[in-house]
C-alpha cells in the first residue's frame, strides 16, 4: 500500500518557520584562546580520513583526482550561560587526503572515513585517549563512507561502494566480527539515517532528481518521500526521528524532521546563510540543540533560541567546512575543513 506521507505544516507557515537568519559575525577577540596542535597517529596502515568518495557524494565538489583534501579536528565544547565555545583545538589527520565524516560513540572516539593509497575509501576507528586508529574495513578495490555507530555499540552502518560503482549500499558490520552484510537491498543511496532501533531508515537515492526514500527494514519496504533535498541526513540523538534538508526558495536549505512513529514531516527552520550542512545533539541542558558553520562562522542554536554566532572559524584557518559532528556528551566537537 503506498503510504501518504503527512506534511503537519504548510508552505507559509515553513516560510515564516525559517527565516531567521544569522546574526553578524563575531570577530577573533570575541573568542576564547586555542591552541592548534597536530596528533599523530598510526597503526600500521591507518592513514588519514577521506570525505565521501566524488562518485558516492554526489553533491560535493572534488579535486583533479575525484576526491577533496580535507582534514578532521577535535576540538573541546566549553559551555558559557548555555552557549559554546571552541577550546583546545587539535588537527587529528594532515596527510593531504580525504578525510571526512566524523561519528562519534560513546566510547570516546570516532568513526570516520579515510582515502586510501589507491584513491577508495575505507570505515578506519581513532581512540582519542590514545591517539590510535584502526580500521573498520580494508578492501582495496571497493570504497566504504558515512560510518554511523548503532546506538548499542555493537555495530557500525556505512555505505559501500562496490568497484567502479556510483553511490552504494547500506552494509552493517558486525564490531565482534560476526557479519558484515547489506541493511537492505536498495541502491545507489549516497547518505542515510537509521532509526535508533535500527527498523527503518531513511536513504538520500541517487535518482534523478535526487530523492529521499523510507525504508521499513522490518517488512522490506521502500517509499519515496520528496525530492530537492540536500546532502545532510542524520538522526535525531532519541532515534525517533530523522533530519534532512529542502532547498528554500530564496535560497539555502530549510532543516525538517521526518517521524519514523507517523511518517510525519515537519519544517524545523531556515539554516544560516546558503549552507546545507550541520550537526544535531543534545546540549548539557538536555535540549535539542545545532550547530552549523557558514561564512567563516560557527553558529549554534537550540530548540527554543534563534542562530547566533558564537566563534570565528576564518579566525583559526578553517576554510571550506564540509562536516560537523558533537560527541554525545556534547563535550567535543568535530570540524572537517579544507587542507
Amino acid at each position: 500500500m503506498k503510504h501518504k506521507f503527512k506534511w503537519t505544516a504548510g508552505f507559509a507557515a515553513l516560510l515564516l518557520a525559517s527565516c531567521s537568519g544569522p546574526a553578524e559575525t563575531p570577530t577573533a577577540s570575541e573568542t576564547p584562546d586555542e591552541t592548534d596542535q597536530e596528533l599523530a597517529f598510526s597503526d600500521g596502515g591507518a592513514t588519514e580520513i577521506a570525505d565521501e568518495q566524488s562518485e558516492g557524494d554526489a553533491s560535493e565538489d572534488t579535486d583533479a583526482d575525484g576526491l577533496p583534501g580535507t582534514d578532521i579536528s577535535i576540538s573541546n565544547l566549553v559551555w558559557i550561560d548555555g552557549s559554546p565555545r571552541i577550546a583546545d583545538r587539535i588537527v587529528v589527520t594532515s596527510e593531504n587526503l580525504y578525510d571526512n565524516q566524523p561519528a562519534f560513540d560513546g566510547n570516546g572516539g570516532f568513526y570516520f572515513t579515510t582515502e586510501t593509497a589507491n584513491g577508495q575509501t575505507d570505515i578506519h576507528y581513532l581512540d582519542l585517549a590514545s591517539g590510535s586508529a584502526r580500521a573498520v574495513t580494508n578492501t582495496p578495490d571497493e570504497s566504504e563512507y558515512s560510518p554511523r555507530p548503532s546506538p548499542d555499540g555493537a555495530s557500525v552502518t556505512y555505505i559501500h561502494q562496490a568497484p567502479d560503482g556510483y553511490g552504494g549500499q547500506v552494509f552493517r558490520n558486525m564490531l565482534d566480527g560476526s557479519s558484515t552484510s547489506p541493511v537492505h537491498g536498495y541502491g545507489p543511496a549516497g547518505y542515510y539515517a537509521l532509526a535508533g532501533d535500527q527498523s527503518q531508515m531513511l536513504l538520500f537515492a541517487l535518482t534523478d532528481p535526487f530523492s529521499l526514500r523510507w525504508v521499513d527494514l522490518e517488512l522490506g519496504t521502500e517509499e519515496e518521500v520528496t525530492t530537492g533535498l540536500g546532502r545532510a541526513l542524520y538522526s535525531a540523538p532519541d532515534g525517533q526521528s530523522a533530519y534532512f534538508t529542502l532547498e528554500h526558495p530564496e535560497g539555502g536549505f530549510i532543516i525538517n524532521q521526518f517521524s519514523f512513529a507517523d511518517a510525519s514531516i515537519t519544517p524545523v527552520f531556515r539554516l544560516p546563510g546558503v549552507t546545507e550542512d550541520y550537526a544535531v545533539f543534545t546540549n548539557p541542558d538536555g535540549e535539542l540543540a545545532w550547530l552549523a558553520a557558514f561564512d567563516g562562522t560557527l553558529y549554534y542554536r537550540a530548540t527554543q533560541s534563534d542562530w547566533q554566532p558564537i566563534d570565528d572559524l576564518a579566525a583559526m584557518g578553517l576554510t571550506g567546512i564540509s562536516r560537523l559532528a558533537v560527541s554525545p556528551d556534547a563535550s567535543q566537537l568535530a570540524i572537517v575543513a579544507e587542507e
